[in-house]
């Protein structure tokens, strides 16, 4: 789950080991997924500019493109590309209300380097709700399901 102001604070960069940050590097310059998502950070602009010196100095050896692209929530995402057109893919889709929501799922899916099979099987296995869900006081349920379709409004 991404981190977001309710449920998380976001991971410092430190946290991220010299080892872990190359192999996304590596992985994605070997043809393994178009896109390597290394975590998340507060979009804070010292912290952003930590993480993106980070990401290019693990990088240096390899063929990939780092990047730090703020969200609409006050996070940002870092990680490693195979191509600029994928960072702009990816940007493109992170921006509320470009694509529905079910696409971006599967376009995000691509991204990071799971088949169509894969995601068509993800997709056949998740719910089939189609409305428009309001919890009420009295009630602090939540709908249950796998990828739920319920709007909470």
């Amino acid at each position: 789950m991404l981190p977001t102001k309710r449920n998380q604070a976001a991971p410092n960069t430190n946290e991220w080991s010299t080892d872990y940050v190359a192999e996304h590097a590596y992985l994605v310059a070997r043809g393994v997924r178009p896109m390597a998502i290394v975590g998340h950070i507060s979009a804070d602009q010292d912290l952003m500019l930590q993480a993106a010196s980070r990401l290019e100095i693990a990088s240096i050896e390899e063929t990939v493109v780092p990047f730090v692209i703020m969200r609409q929530d006050g996070f940002a995402d870092c990680g490693y590309a195979a191509a600029k057109w994928v960072v702009d893919l990816y940007e493109w889709l992170i921006r509320p209300n470009h694509v529905p929501e079910e696409h971006a799922h599967r376009i995000r899916g691509l991204l990071l380097g799971y088949s169509a099979g894969a995601i068509r099987d993800h997709d056949e296995r998740t719910c089939g709700r189609r409305f428009t869900w309001s919890p009420s006081r009295a009630s602090r349920s939540r709908p249950r399901c796998r990828r739920d379709k319920a709007v909470k409004s």
